[in-house]
């Protein structure tokens, strides 16, 4: 009788890894901060996206500074390292 094939439980979890656009250090997805396109314009959208995208480490302000984003994001680099600090520091109410 053959051995009994592995189930899920014991299976180790796959985890996707990408590479931060500005530090090129591979973490898990879900350290990250997606960047989509749409239309030309680059920005950073919360919840379920579609289209071209780009990954920013979530916690290293060091990575949002626009001088590491050009390389990804061209003239729109600036636009972008605004919106990932403004996530990061939201407006007080």
């Amino acid at each position: 009788m053959p051995d009994a094939l592995p189930t899920t439980d014991t299976l180790p979890r796959h985890t996707p890894e990408r590479s931060c656009v500005a530090c090129r250090r591979k973490r898990p997805q879900v350290e990250f901060v997606r960047v989509t396109r749409q239309d030309g314009v680059w920005a950073v959208q919360v919840g379920k996206r579609s289209g071209r995208g780009a990954y920013v480490c979530s916690d290293s302000p060091a990575c949002w500074q626009d001088k590491k984003l050009r390389r990804a994001f061209g003239t729109q680099a600036v636009q972008v390292a605004a919106q990932l600090a403004a996530r990061q520091n939201p407006p007080q109410s």
